[in-house]
């Protein structure tokens, strides 16, 4: 569907939204389709049912930092684990080492 990969598995949805919710939703953007993606992959990371790698892709994000303008714009944070904290945390510092 929004994949221009070849090799990219997709499957498309389709659904009806209210004329007030679409009113709502084109205030925010034209395309309406690529919002309701965008917002969907979004709410995915949010939910911890997707890394921010997997979220990147699905959107063709190019870097982490357009990923997480992606994600400001949505106001769609993700509250960290302990664990992915003390992870990058470990990651950064192996960086600071080199």
């Amino acid at each position: 569907m929004l994949d221009d990969r070849k090799d990219a598995l997709t499957v498309q949805v389709v659904f009806q939204l209210p004329e007030n919710v679409a009113a709502k939703l084109k205030k925010q953007g034209e395309d309406l389709s690529r919002l309701s993606f965008e917002k969907l992959v979004c709410s995915l990371y949010r939910d911890g049912e997707l890394t921010h790698k997997e979220a990147m892709e699905a959107l063709g994000s190019q870097s982490r930092h357009a990923m997480d303008e992606i994600l400001s714009r949505h106001n769609m944070h993700r509250e960290w684990t302990r664990e992915e904290f003390e992870a990058d945390l470990k990651t950064l510092e192996g960086l600071r080492n080199r």
